[in-house]
């Protein structure tokens, strides 16, 4: 136990987690180049549900953040997300490699998220994040 206390294991309980149809999964990547020269391919080596997660719109001024004034995403491409199951953690795209991603239904269909920016707080079992849509078809 660290500092005075507070810890967020279970926070999203029955009453707050999200009920999005087909689940919510975290998919994690890795890649390598083709050899000398090579393009970077992707590879999926996890696809695990995530049980206790809570999905909310994502915020104006946190929009406005991550892409600016005059940009030309829109509010719907971005989701707010807690994860409080005290285990799972997200590591945000940071060099276009998209390492963590999301993938849950927007509510018309399943669509691949990737994280823009993570508060990681083992120390308190909590995760939020903050991810927008890919706009490529999932396969």
């Amino acid at each position: 136990m660290y500092g005075n206390g507070l810890d967020m294991r279970g926070h999203v309980d029955s009453t707050f987690k999200s009920r999005i149809e087909g689940g919510i999964w975290l998919i994690r990547k890795e890649g390598d180049y083709s050899g000398p020269g090579g393009v970077w391919q992707e590879t999926e080596t996890e696809r695990e549900e995530l049980k206790r997660v809570n999905v909310q719109p994502g915020k104006w001024r946190e929009i406005n953040l991550l892409v600016g004034e005059g940009g030309v995403a829109v509010i719907s491409d971005f989701r707010t997300v807690h994860i409080n199951d005290g285990k799972t953690y997200l590591m945000p795209d940071e060099s276009g490699e998209y390492t963590d991603q999301l993938e849950f239904s927007d509510g018309v269909v399943m669509r691949r998220w990737r994280v823009m920016t993570a508060d990681n707080r083992p120390w308190r079992n909590f995760c939020r994040a903050v991810v927008q849509v890919i706009r490529e078809p999932v396969t």
